[in-house]
């Protein structure tokens, strides 16, 4: 199987990895033709999978047969396509989809912002702004397209993050959740839900609020949560005892890391606390799904994935101190900071 590299010679090993980025255009295709969900009700002939997609299909043969090769998808001898476990996993109705996440990643501008990776490792600059001409978000306000891409993407990896912090941070002796930089508001929605008693503001640039509301709602707490644009670079909104930043910082360099922690810093209720969520990096440098993601902001945003040791002199050089640090089953880790 593609991408099994037990027991192979590691010169295949290499040259499988030279062309993974040919399953990852396979999967964004797959997902854009809503194949998984084509094929949610049973097995489909490959003719009528095609016709149904809008497909060419010997194409889509072509293009299933070298998924099927990682375990995406199955053809049998009489050409009848099904799903396999790993294809559920591409079904839009599946609790644990992964499909905007491909959609954000697999294609689209990620992948023409990864074809600029030479010029990141020569420059130290982005890879977006490189093929775009300009900074990732300033990109996503002109095009509400792309944001929602983004947007639903970043969505559908929180969830499972928001779940776990819900269950694993104690919000008791809590009042009010600033979500600084909150999207559409997952992370909070499901804290206040678990938490009757809890308020929270969804605070972010105006193009990323789209469908804030709409996932407020849809967690029935859209009375206890308000919305409000800005920009968490040139403040935060007071009133709140804890400041929630997920998937923020490794957006930012250093500088502009420290500058939204003291924003936040300035404006948190005496007592209060700073919850950064984010992927940490193994300080002995082994691997972890950070390292890929590090990269990925090389590229994206000119951010990147750090230690917690990077992150308590980030918390110092904003006059806080990092107090603890939550490793949550998802792979994120929850660092608070107290003043």
């Amino acid at each position: 199987m593609y991408f099994d590299f037990r027991d192979k010679p590691e010169r295949l090993c290499v040259k499988e990895m030279v062309h993974g980025y040919n399953i990852s255009c396979c999967l964004f295709v797959a997902v854009k033709l809503e194949l998984a969900d084509l094929l949610a009700g049973g097995p489909l002939t490959l003719v009528d999978l095609a016709q149904r997609s809008g497909t060419d299909p010997d194409a889509l043969d072509r293009i299933l047969r070298l998924l099927m090769s990682a375990g995406i998808f199955s053809v049998d001898e009489q050409d009848k396509c099904a799903l396999t476990p790993r294809a559920e996993f591409l079904r839009r109705d599946n609790p644990e989809s992964i499909a905007s996440e491909v959609e954000l990643f697999a294609g689209a501008e990620t992948y023409l912002a990864w074809s600029e990776l030479l010029h990141c490792a020569r420059t130290g600059r982005t890879g977006f702004g490189q093929f775009f001409g300009k900074h990732l978000f300033e990109y996503l306000a002109d095009h509400p397209d792309s944001a929602q891409r983004f947007h639903l993407g970043w969505h559908e990896i929180s969830i499972r993050a928001g779940l776990e912090a819900a269950e694993s941070v104690d919000f008791t002796d809590n009042r009010h959740v600033i979500d600084v930089g909150g999207g559409y508001g997952v992370v909070t929605a499901q804290l206040l839900h678990k938490y009757d008693h809890l308020r929270g503001t969804i605070y972010d640039l105006e193009f990323s609020l789209a469908r804030a509301g709409h996932t407020l709602r849809e967690f029935g707490v859209d009375e206890r949560c308000g919305i409000v644009p800005g920009d968490g670079l040139i403040e935060v909104p007071g009133g709140g005892d804890v400041h929630l930043l997920k998937s923020v910082l490794h957006t930012l360099n250093d500088d502009g890391s420290v500058r939204i922690l003291t924003n936040c810093a300035n404006a948190l209720e005496p007592g209060g606390r700073i919850l950064v969520l984010e992927r940490v990096i193994s300080e002995d440098g082994g691997y972890v799904w950070g390292n890929v993601v590090d990269v990925a902001m090389l590229v994206m945003t000119g951010g990147r994935e750090r230690t917690l040791q990077d992150y308590a002199r980030l918390y110092q050089r904003a006059g806080l101190e990092l107090t603890g640090s939550t490793l949550l089953p998802c792979g994120f880790s929850v660092i608070e900071g107290r003043k």
